[in-house]
Protein backbone atom coordinates (compact mmCIF):
# COMPACT_ATOMS: atom_id res chain seq x y z
CA UNK A 1 0.00 0.00 0.00
CA UNK A 2 2.98 2.15 1.29
CA UNK A 3 4.01 1.70 -2.91
CA UNK A 4 1.43 2.26 -4.35
CA UNK A 5 0.96 5.56 -2.27
CA UNK A 6 4.29 6.45 -3.54
CA UNK A 7 4.32 5.45 -6.68
CA UNK A 8 0.90 8.00 -6.87
CA UNK A 9 2.80 11.06 -5.19
CA UNK A 10 5.85 10.52 -7.59
CA UNK A 11 3.67 10.40 -10.62
CA UNK A 12 1.62 13.48 -9.38
CA UNK A 13 4.87 15.08 -8.43
CA UNK A 14 6.66 14.62 -12.01
CA UNK A 15 3.34 15.44 -13.85
CA UNK A 16 3.37 18.37 -11.97
CA UNK A 17 6.98 19.78 -13.00
CA UNK A 18 5.54 18.88 -16.89
CA UNK A 19 2.93 21.38 -16.46
CA UNK A 20 5.01 24.00 -15.09
CA UNK A 21 7.42 23.16 -17.52
CA UNK A 22 4.88 23.75 -20.58
CA UNK A 23 3.52 26.64 -18.95
CA UNK A 24 6.89 28.56 -18.53
CA UNK A 25 8.31 27.42 -21.46
CA UNK A 26 4.58 28.55 -23.89
CA UNK A 27 2.54 30.51 -22.48
CA UNK A 28 4.88 33.05 -20.26
CA UNK A 29 6.45 35.44 -23.37
CA UNK A 30 9.83 36.69 -23.44
CA UNK A 31 10.61 39.34 -26.39
CA UNK A 32 13.78 38.02 -27.63
CA UNK A 33 12.13 35.12 -27.64
CA UNK A 34 8.38 35.96 -29.08
CA UNK A 35 9.83 37.55 -32.31
CA UNK A 36 10.07 35.11 -34.62
CA UNK A 37 9.12 36.70 -38.50
CA UNK A 38 10.52 40.16 -37.79
CA UNK A 39 13.41 40.32 -40.33
CA UNK A 40 15.66 43.20 -40.97
CA UNK A 41 13.76 43.57 -44.04
CA UNK A 42 10.77 43.97 -42.13
CA UNK A 43 11.73 46.42 -39.68
CA UNK A 44 13.41 48.30 -42.87
CA UNK A 45 10.04 48.59 -44.59
CA UNK A 46 8.08 49.63 -41.74
CA UNK A 47 10.69 52.70 -41.14
CA UNK A 48 10.57 53.63 -44.66
CA UNK A 49 6.84 53.56 -44.59
CA UNK A 50 4.44 56.19 -43.23
CA UNK A 51 2.80 54.86 -39.27
CA UNK A 52 1.77 56.01 -36.38
CA UNK A 53 2.45 53.88 -33.26
CA UNK A 54 -0.45 53.54 -30.91
CA UNK A 55 -1.26 52.87 -27.67
CA UNK A 56 -3.67 51.45 -25.10
CA UNK A 57 -4.22 50.45 -21.28
CA UNK A 58 -6.38 47.20 -21.42
CA UNK A 59 -8.99 46.38 -19.20
CA UNK A 60 -6.75 44.84 -16.23
CA UNK A 61 -4.31 47.88 -16.09
CA UNK A 62 -1.28 46.64 -19.41
CA UNK A 63 -0.29 48.77 -21.80
CA UNK A 64 -0.78 47.14 -25.33
CA UNK A 65 1.04 49.29 -28.59
CA UNK A 66 0.14 48.54 -32.12
CA UNK A 67 1.00 50.01 -35.70
CA UNK A 68 -1.03 52.28 -37.89
CA UNK A 69 -0.89 52.43 -41.05
CA UNK A 70 -3.48 55.09 -42.43
CA UNK A 71 -3.82 54.97 -45.79
CA UNK A 72 -6.65 57.71 -46.39
CA UNK A 73 -9.46 54.90 -46.73
CA UNK A 74 -12.17 54.41 -44.64
CA UNK A 75 -11.74 50.61 -45.00
CA UNK A 76 -9.31 49.12 -42.21
CA UNK A 77 -7.93 45.90 -41.93
CA UNK A 78 -7.03 44.70 -38.22
CA UNK A 79 -4.04 42.61 -38.92
CA UNK A 80 -2.98 40.18 -35.64
CA UNK A 81 -0.12 37.86 -35.65
CA UNK A 82 0.73 34.78 -34.54
CA UNK A 83 2.12 33.19 -31.51
CA UNK A 84 5.91 33.69 -30.85
CA UNK A 85 5.63 36.67 -32.84
CA UNK A 86 4.70 40.23 -33.14
CA UNK A 87 3.28 43.31 -35.38
CA UNK A 88 6.36 43.46 -37.54
CA UNK A 89 5.86 40.20 -37.87
CA UNK A 90 3.08 40.78 -40.30
CA UNK A 91 4.55 42.88 -42.85
CA UNK A 92 4.12 40.73 -45.75
CA UNK A 93 0.14 40.93 -45.43
CA UNK A 94 0.27 44.80 -44.39
CA UNK A 95 1.83 45.92 -48.01
CA UNK A 96 -0.88 43.27 -49.44
CA UNK A 97 -3.66 45.39 -47.74
CA UNK A 98 -1.44 48.93 -48.55
CA UNK A 99 -1.15 48.15 -52.05
CA UNK A 100 -5.04 47.12 -52.63
CA UNK A 101 -6.26 50.79 -51.10
CA UNK A 102 -6.77 49.48 -47.54
CA UNK A 103 -5.60 50.89 -44.09
CA UNK A 104 -4.11 49.05 -41.39
CA UNK A 105 -3.85 48.13 -38.00
CA UNK A 106 -1.05 46.08 -36.74
CA UNK A 107 -1.70 45.51 -33.03
CA UNK A 108 1.25 43.43 -30.49
CA UNK A 109 -0.73 41.11 -28.48
CA UNK A 110 -0.01 40.74 -24.71
CA UNK A 111 3.68 40.45 -23.95
CA UNK A 112 4.91 40.49 -27.33
CA UNK A 113 6.10 43.40 -29.47
CA UNK A 114 6.35 46.17 -27.25
CA UNK A 115 3.13 45.49 -25.25
CA UNK A 116 2.92 44.77 -21.61
CA UNK A 117 2.15 41.37 -19.60
CA UNK A 118 4.38 38.73 -19.17
CA UNK A 119 2.43 35.86 -20.48
CA UNK A 120 0.06 34.85 -23.26
CA UNK A 121 -3.60 33.59 -23.28
CA UNK A 122 -3.72 31.99 -26.41
CA UNK A 123 -6.66 34.86 -27.44
CA UNK A 124 -8.49 34.03 -24.43
CA UNK A 125 -7.76 37.90 -22.89
CA UNK A 126 -6.14 39.23 -26.65
CA UNK A 127 -9.78 38.96 -27.58
CA UNK A 128 -10.71 41.26 -25.56
CA UNK A 129 -7.87 43.68 -26.46
CA UNK A 130 -8.97 43.78 -29.84
CA UNK A 131 -12.36 44.44 -29.52
CA UNK A 132 -10.63 47.90 -27.38
CA UNK A 133 -8.55 48.30 -30.44
CA UNK A 134 -11.40 48.32 -32.67
CA UNK A 135 -13.34 50.89 -30.30
CA UNK A 136 -10.20 53.23 -30.20
CA UNK A 137 -9.89 52.98 -34.06
CA UNK A 138 -13.32 53.97 -34.09
CA UNK A 139 -12.92 56.97 -31.59
CA UNK A 140 -10.01 58.27 -33.66
CA UNK A 141 -10.18 57.35 -37.13
CA UNK A 142 -13.81 56.42 -38.08
CA UNK A 143 -13.52 53.86 -40.23
CA UNK A 144 -16.88 53.10 -42.45
CA UNK A 145 -15.43 49.12 -42.50
CA UNK A 146 -13.24 47.10 -40.30
CA UNK A 147 -12.50 43.67 -41.18
CA UNK A 148 -10.55 41.29 -38.66
CA UNK A 149 -7.37 39.24 -40.56
CA UNK A 150 -5.25 36.76 -38.60
CA UNK A 151 -2.73 34.12 -38.66
CA UNK A 152 -2.53 31.38 -36.64
CA UNK A 153 -2.73 32.18 -32.40
CA UNK A 154 -4.21 35.94 -34.25
CA UNK A 155 -6.31 33.77 -36.27
CA UNK A 156 -7.84 31.89 -33.20
CA UNK A 157 -8.07 35.47 -31.49
CA UNK A 158 -10.38 37.19 -34.33
CA UNK A 159 -12.28 34.13 -34.38
CA UNK A 160 -12.22 34.79 -30.36
CA UNK A 161 -13.56 38.62 -30.94
CA UNK A 162 -16.28 37.18 -33.50
CA UNK A 163 -18.06 35.29 -31.42
CA UNK A 164 -18.26 38.38 -28.92
CA UNK A 165 -20.49 41.80 -29.28
CA UNK A 166 -18.60 43.41 -31.64
CA UNK A 167 -19.05 47.49 -33.00
CA UNK A 168 -21.40 47.56 -36.20
CA UNK A 169 -18.73 48.43 -38.63
CA UNK A 170 -17.31 44.97 -38.01
CA UNK A 171 -18.32 43.46 -41.23
CA UNK A 172 -16.15 40.20 -41.39
CA UNK A 173 -13.35 38.03 -40.34
CA UNK A 174 -10.16 36.05 -42.25
CA UNK A 175 -8.83 33.21 -40.08
CA UNK A 176 -5.73 31.56 -41.43
CA UNK A 177 -4.57 28.47 -39.95
CA UNK A 178 -6.39 29.05 -36.75
CA UNK A 179 -6.67 26.32 -34.34
CA UNK A 180 -9.98 24.96 -32.93
CA UNK A 181 -9.13 25.40 -29.06
CA UNK A 182 -6.70 25.63 -27.30
CA UNK A 183 -7.11 22.30 -25.48
CA UNK A 184 -7.19 20.67 -28.54
CA UNK A 185 -3.95 21.74 -30.03
CA UNK A 186 -2.13 21.37 -27.09
CA UNK A 187 -3.64 17.41 -26.77
CA UNK A 188 -2.39 17.26 -30.31
CA UNK A 189 1.00 18.77 -30.24
CA UNK A 190 1.83 17.23 -26.77
CA UNK A 191 0.80 13.41 -28.24
CA UNK A 192 2.02 14.02 -31.93
CA UNK A 193 5.38 16.16 -31.33
CA UNK A 194 6.36 15.87 -27.79
CA UNK A 195 5.25 12.31 -28.01
CA UNK A 196 3.23 12.27 -24.24
CA UNK A 197 -0.22 11.88 -23.10
CA UNK A 198 -1.70 15.02 -22.61
CA UNK A 199 -3.62 14.30 -19.18
CA UNK A 200 -3.01 14.82 -16.41
CA UNK A 201 -0.42 17.20 -17.22
CA UNK A 202 -3.07 19.55 -19.03
CA UNK A 203 -5.35 19.14 -16.01
CA UNK A 204 -2.01 20.67 -14.06
CA UNK A 205 -1.64 23.19 -16.49
CA UNK A 206 -5.36 24.49 -16.15
CA UNK A 207 -5.29 25.06 -12.63
CA UNK A 208 -1.97 26.87 -12.80
CA UNK A 209 -3.16 29.11 -15.43
CA UNK A 210 -6.74 29.73 -13.26
CA UNK A 211 -4.62 30.46 -10.48
CA UNK A 212 -2.01 33.01 -12.32
CA UNK A 213 -4.26 34.79 -14.65
CA UNK A 214 -8.04 33.36 -14.15
CA UNK A 215 -8.43 31.59 -16.99
CA UNK A 216 -8.90 28.20 -17.99
CA UNK A 217 -6.52 26.23 -20.03
CA UNK A 218 -9.50 23.64 -21.06
CA UNK A 219 -12.25 25.63 -21.50
CA UNK A 220 -11.46 29.44 -22.78
CA UNK A 221 -10.16 30.04 -25.86
CA UNK A 222 -12.35 27.80 -27.73
CA UNK A 223 -13.03 28.68 -31.14
CA UNK A 224 -15.38 26.27 -31.75
CA UNK A 225 -17.94 27.81 -29.73
CA UNK A 226 -16.82 31.64 -30.71
CA UNK A 227 -17.96 30.91 -34.50
CA UNK A 228 -21.20 29.29 -33.74
CA UNK A 229 -22.41 32.50 -32.10
CA UNK A 230 -20.14 34.58 -34.67
CA UNK A 231 -22.67 37.32 -36.07
CA UNK A 232 -20.59 38.18 -39.12
CA UNK A 233 -19.14 36.19 -41.84
CA UNK A 234 -16.01 34.01 -41.70
CA UNK A 235 -13.37 33.49 -44.43
CA UNK A 236 -11.55 29.76 -42.98
CA UNK A 237 -7.81 29.06 -44.73
CA UNK A 238 -6.08 26.24 -44.05
CA UNK A 239 -2.77 24.35 -45.48
CA UNK A 240 -3.91 20.80 -46.05
CA UNK A 241 -0.10 20.05 -45.09
CA UNK A 242 -0.11 21.93 -42.10
CA UNK A 243 0.59 19.42 -38.92
CA UNK A 244 1.59 22.42 -36.53
CA UNK A 245 -2.24 23.24 -36.31
CA UNK A 246 -3.51 20.36 -38.23
CA UNK A 247 -5.49 20.47 -41.23
CA UNK A 248 -8.61 18.69 -39.52
CA UNK A 249 -9.25 21.41 -37.47
CA UNK A 250 -10.03 23.68 -40.45
CA UNK A 251 -13.29 21.52 -41.57
CA UNK A 252 -14.41 21.60 -37.65
CA UNK A 253 -14.41 25.17 -37.44
CA UNK A 254 -16.17 25.62 -40.97
CA UNK A 255 -18.85 23.10 -40.00
CA UNK A 256 -19.32 24.60 -36.60
CA UNK A 257 -19.98 28.15 -38.13
CA UNK A 258 -23.22 28.92 -38.51
CA UNK A 259 -23.29 32.08 -40.42
CA UNK A 260 -24.49 31.63 -44.11
CA UNK A 261 -21.74 33.73 -45.84
CA UNK A 262 -18.69 31.26 -44.16
CA UNK A 263 -16.06 30.14 -47.15
CA UNK A 264 -13.41 27.99 -46.90
CA UNK A 265 -10.36 27.60 -48.69
CA UNK A 266 -7.84 24.89 -48.78
CA UNK A 267 -3.82 25.36 -49.90
CA UNK A 268 -2.72 22.11 -51.25
CA UNK A 269 0.87 21.32 -50.37
CA UNK A 270 0.85 24.35 -47.79
CA UNK A 271 2.16 23.70 -43.93
CA UNK A 272 1.43 25.90 -41.34
CA UNK A 273 1.26 29.96 -42.11
CA UNK A 274 2.43 28.57 -45.35
CA UNK A 275 -0.81 29.38 -47.59
CA UNK A 276 0.20 33.03 -48.64
CA UNK A 277 3.23 31.60 -50.11
CA UNK A 278 2.32 28.13 -51.76
CA UNK A 279 -0.78 30.01 -54.09
CA UNK A 280 -0.36 33.52 -53.02
CA UNK A 281 -2.52 34.28 -56.49
CA UNK A 282 -5.31 31.90 -55.39
CA UNK A 283 -4.74 33.40 -51.49
CA UNK A 284 -4.90 36.91 -51.63
CA UNK A 285 -8.01 36.42 -54.77
CA UNK A 286 -9.66 34.78 -52.08
CA UNK A 287 -9.15 37.25 -49.64
CA UNK A 288 -9.87 40.45 -51.71
CA UNK A 289 -12.94 39.05 -53.18
CA UNK A 290 -13.96 38.08 -49.57
CA UNK A 291 -13.38 41.03 -48.09
CA UNK A 292 -15.20 43.17 -51.19
CA UNK A 293 -18.36 40.85 -50.50
CA UNK A 294 -18.73 42.52 -47.49
CA UNK A 295 -18.09 46.04 -46.85
CA UNK A 296 -20.46 48.30 -47.68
Amino acid sequence: MKKIIAGIIALLSVCTGAAVYLERKYLRTDRQKFSSGVTEENINWINSTPHKDEYMITRDGYCMHGLVFDNNSDNWIVAVHGYDSESRGMVRYAKKFLEAGYSVFMPDLRGMGNSDDNSTTMGHLEKLDIIDWIRKLNAEYEPKNIVLFGVSMGAATVMLASGENLPENVRATIEDCGYSSVREEFEYNMLHLIHLPPYPVLWICDVITRLNKGWSFLNDADCIKAVKRSRIPICFIHGANDTFVPFAMQEKLYSACRHKDKEILVIDGAEHTEACVKEPELYWNTVFSFIEKHII
